[in-house]
């Protein structure tokens, strides 16, 4: 069984390398100067405003450091701790979710793959990390 488990996580990789290493070769960035695609809406044009991000940054590390406070300082009362607690699994998890997902989905459409496909391969991530949680989860590491 285990001889089984391994084969197919070997398989399962070796596909997903195959998958990412396909026509990487045909990527070519836009110019510099190159002039914005017509019909963008406003979260478009928010989503690539650097001041937007850096706002989003300070808030999550605000939001982070005042439950990790919560979590381990000491003179609040107890749902404030199991609140922070709750706020950072949550947080944590869907920082770590969306790393792998976004990342890999823009890392393969930055391959040259499409939409669709590059999707698939960012849950084939996500599945492969739930594997890889529920086998250490049996094994009795975590």
């Amino acid at each position: 069984m285990v001889l089984i488990s391994v084969l197919t996580g070997v398989v399962l990789v070796a596909t997903v390398v195959f998958l990412s290493g396909r026509g990487w070769r045909q990527y070519t960035p836009a110019p510099l100067g190159a002039a914005p695609e017509r019909g963008r809406s406003s979260v478009t044009a928010l989503a690539e405003n650097p001041t937007v991000w850096v706002l989003a940054f300070v808030a999550a590390v605000a939001v982070f450091g005042g439950a990790t406070v919560a979590f381990v300082g000491g003179g609040v009362s107890e749902s404030a701790v199991q609140l922070g607690g709750l706020v950072l699994l949550v947080g944590g998890g869907l920082v770590a979710v969306g790393y792998l997902f976004f990342g890999t989905f823009i890392a393969a459409k930055g391959r040259g793959l499409g939409n669709a496909a590059a999707a698939a391969l960012g849950s084939w991530v996500l599945g492969l990390a739930f594997i890889l949680i529920v086998v250490v989860k049996l094994m009795g590491l975590f």
